[in-house]
């Protein structure tokens, strides 16, 4: 009979642990304590029971006064009752609570760090947060402070080629192209520099293609070449260097042919992809070798090269577009 108590005790203590443990899985360790001590209470029959962690006490339960003296003098995490004294058999069950009370202290303590850290964190957001919006806000100001003066520049020297304000000189003639290129140059060099402020990590075919295609000093025939780019980023997934060779080649098939050209960028609806057409006026049609080099170049990036005939001599590049980058209107 005393082998069927004893038993009976063991499976009711191993009960009450489990109710403790579930109490804290699904509330915190903190509402575990507190189921702990209610069950220390129940066995034991107690008046009131708590829960001293060696320096205070941390849950309670019942009625009375807590215990004046520290529990123990080690200072150990342990479980009272109060005010009958226990039983030997009561000081075993309390031990056994005890010891998984000190195991849910050490799970308070975790929780408490992780709930400090969550705070940090938020509060290093907003911090983050706020510098981000200011960074954009001064982004959007230089966007706009260096891209006016620019815009002025352009269209001036545009009407002076055109011959709005009469004929023109040689020597005039070649200083008003060689200002037109540089002003192409600036505009390219900033639209690169604020698509890394703005898609970090993100590369935008916008500035690659006004760099290649612009006509440069060294030593190449200029090409006359229109280009026609959307507002938003064209961004493109793949390696930098995979786009960078593709938009290469293509300004030097363009700069072979000897003939005006014609790019431009597009969206093909809802199909994800970037349309990327240059169009010759006239000279000759490109080698073989080269439009294998095309087509391999397009296909590391996910995409393909077609030849139109409605569209003369050209060609069509057709590009994935990355999801990842919101559209955005473009900056004054």
């Amino acid at each position: 009979m005393g082998w069927r108590i004893e038993d009976d005790l063991d499976a009711g203590v191993e009960q009450a642990l489990a109710r403790a443990a579930e109490r804290a899985f699904r509330c915190g360790a903190r509402a575990g304590l507190e189921a702990l001590v209610q069950e220390a209470q129940r066995l034991t029959g107690a008046s009131g029971a708590a829960f001293h962690d060696g320096r205070v006490y941390v849950a309670r339960t019942g009625l009375g006064a807590l215990p004046r003296a520290a529990p123990g003098p080690s200072r150990r995490p342990v479980l009272v009752v109060w005010p009958e004294l226990p039983t030997a058999r009561e000081v075993r069950v309390l031990a056994r609570m005890s010891a998984f009370g000190a195991a849910l202290l050490a799970a308070r303590a975790r929780e408490q760090d992780a709930a400090a850290r969550q705070v940090q964190l938020l509060k290093t957001q907003q911090r983050l947060t706020r510098r981000l919006t200011h960074q954009e806000h001064q982004r959007s100001r230089a966007s706009h402070d260096l891209r006016t003066p620019l815009m002025v520049i352009k269209g001036y020297v545009d009407m002076m080629l055109k011959g709005t304000t009469g004929g023109l000189t040689a020597p005039i003639q070649r200083y008003l192209e060689r200002l037109r290129r540089s002003a192409d140059d600036q505009s390219a060099i900033i639209e690169r520099r604020l698509a890394k402020v703005r898609h970090e990590g993100v590369e935008d075919l916008r500035p690659l293609l006004r760099t290649a295609f612009i006509p440069s000093a060294r030593g190449h025939r200029a090409v006359d070449t229109t280009m026609t780019l959307p507002d938003r980023p064209v961004a493109v997934p793949g390696p930098r260097d995979d786009v960078e060779l593709l938009v290469r080649t293509l300004a030097r098939a363009v700069a072979s042919s000897g003939a005006p050209a014609a790019v431009r960028v597009e969206s093909a609806g809802d199909a994800g992809v970037w349309q990327l057409r240059v169009t010759l006026r006239s000279g000759k049609a490109l080698p073989e070798k080269s439009l294998t080099l095309l087509r391999h170049l397009t296909q590391r990036l996910r995409g393909g090269l077609s030849l139109p005939e409605e569209t003369g001599n050209g060609w069509v590049v057709h590009l994935p577009v990355d999801d990842t980058v919101p559209v955005a209107p473009r900056d004054a």
